[in-house]
């Protein structure tokens, strides 16, 4: 996971906007941190009881070599959080409204950053 801390922003782009690799890039140094050492990917869940809300609930894990998840806290349990709800406002229209994201950040310095919105 050291390596994902060094990595370029470059090393993030997957499709993503801009707008999106550069919040990702600011999250995965923070994420990176008190990370356990094996790991394989790390994951940041944030839940929100309804679209558009300033807070919600974060959850982070990590999951090693085995597919194993176990929960840790990177460097700041609320910095990366609010980075991607802050980020929010960079979305177009359509895609602000979700109510919940999920960050994966994986070893070789790619991600998936999936939205789930209200039915």
């Amino acid at each position: 996971m050291l390596a994902l801390a060094a990595a370029p922003a470059l090393a993030f782009a997957q499709g993503a906007s801009n707008s999106e690799t550069d919040t990702v890039a600011r999250i995965a140094e923070c994420m990176v941190k008190n990370a356990p050492v094996d790991s394989q990917q790390l994951t940041m869940v944030i839940e929100l009881e309804q679209a558009g809300d300033p807070t919600g609930r974060v959850r982070y894990f990590a999951t090693d070599p085995s597919g194993a998840h176990q929960p840790y806290v990177p460097c700041d349990v609320s910095k990366p959080a609010l980075a991607l709800l802050e980020a929010r406002q960079e979305l177009p229209e359509d895609r602000k409204g979700w109510t919940a994201a999920r960050l994966v950040l994986f070893s070789n310095g790619k991600f998936e950053l999936h939205y789930d919105y209200p039915k």
